[in-house]
């Protein structure tokens, strides 16, 4: 068992301890090396977490589901995420993002097709905002959904699609109308993958191999009106809520796998010996312990406070998950490659796990946000215009 977070509450220990044994029992170093061997996604683990209703969290109690806090969806990530980054993230990508957006934006037919399947764990939804041209800078959106009788035509190319060749339906930014302000025009399709004139390809990628990464072409893609989630040019509203949330939750995946990466060195540097001692007692490799240590505290304090915000609904919340996210994922990355220090020639080597964090570890400082992104966030909230 890992040690929890000893200020969750009683519901959220149990929570974590439930998750720890459950996710100890099925992911072990040899399931997660076949996953990066055969770039599969974990459909036993995830099958299993659903079948112990742990999918449930990620739906409204409206829609049948749990309709867990940010606080409690904190807690469900940073646990998974300290067995297993890949597990997490699908957890977030193809359960949780979609399910936030439909159940707060979507019509009651529109809720009823898709939800069930989440609280299910049989259903998966992805979504589909950057371009080739548009990463970072999301309201530079140009693929287009003109009229067409009752629906729409839809043109061009998303890439970077997470989950995009093994969900049920994408949750796709388009651009309806051209506005002069970029924000404005832009709206949502639910847009199955297997419609007619949609192209899914994979990108091979160096790390978090488990969970596909894709481009998705629509070529002339015919879209019914029903198919529209929230208004009309209303898609830019519609995603900040759930950007916001994302960095959040993502901050919470990378404490799990800080937590992982500090477990993992500190019982190799308690065996390992050099200089007839364990290395753990050098002075230099117990620096970098910690470091690690006060990292996992940081990053833990900074994911409470935003997801506290968060369930709040307080102003300074979108500030306060981008530092979240700016501190955990920067602090992951320098424990990663401190942690292949501590295993020298073995960190190198795919014999140890460390090597599969520095591999995924990188993602997590891109995905949901830039840290450069999150850097503006953060100086608008102080007022100033980066």
């Amino acid at each position: 068992m890992r040690p929890a977070d000893p200020l969750l509450t009683s519901d959220q220990a149990a929570m974590s301890e439930s998750l720890d044994a459950l996710c100890s029992k099925l992911i072990s170093d040899d399931y997660l090396r076949c996953l990066d061997e055969e770039v599969r996604y974990p459909y036993e683990v995830m099958d299993a977490l659903a079948a112990g209703g742990w999918a449930e969290l990620c739906v409204p109690e409206a829609d049948g589901g749990q309709g867990a806090s940010a606080q409690d969806l904190c807690v469900l990530l940073e646990t998974v995420a300290s067995h297993s980054l890949a597990v997490a993230q699908s957890i977030y990508s193809l359960w949780i993002m979609g399910a936030e957006a439909l159940a707060r934006l979507g019509t009651d037919a529109q809720r009823a097709r898709w939800l069930p399947g989440i609280v299910a764990g049989t259903g998966r939804i992805a979504l589909a905002i950057t371009e080739p041209g548009s990463g970072s800078d999301a309201a530079g959106l140009r693929m287009t959904a003109v009229p067409d009788g009752d629906g729409f035509l839809v043109t061009g190319q998303k890439v970077f699609i997470t989950g995009a060749a093994i969900c049920d339906v994408i949750v796709t930014a388009v651009r309806t109308s051209a506005e002069q302000q970029r924000q404005k025009g832009i709206s949502l399709l639910l847009i199955e993958p297997g419609t007619a004139g949609v192209t899914v390809r994979k990108i091979p990628k160096m790390g978090l191999k488990a969970l596909d990464l894709c481009e998705v072409f629509f070529d002339g893609v015919s879209v019914p009106d029903s198919a529209l989630l929230g208004g009309r040019g209303a898609g830019w509203a519609g995603l900040q809520p759930g950007l916001a949330k994302e960095r959040l939750l993502l901050a919470a995946i990378a404490t799990g796998a800080l937590q992982d990466v500090l477990a993992r060195c500190t019982e190799y540097a308690g065996v390992r010996t050099a200089f007839g001692r364990p290395i753990a007692t050098h002075q230099l490799i117990t620096d970098k312990l910690v470091r690690m240590r006060v990292a996992l505290e940081t990053a833990r304090a900074l994911v409470r406070r935003a997801a506290e915000l968060t369930d709040l609904g307080h102003p300074s919340a979108a500030a306060a998950a981008s530092m979240a996210k700016l501190t955990a994922t920067t602090d992951y990355i320098s424990a990663c490659r401190e942690g292949v220090q501590v295993f020298g020639g073995y960190g190198f080597t795919d014999e140890y796990q460390i090597s599969r964090h520095y591999r995924d570890c990188k993602y997590l400082e891109i995905g949901g946000g830039t840290s450069e992104v999150q850097k503006i966030v953060i100086a608008r909230s102080m007022g100033i215009r980066a």
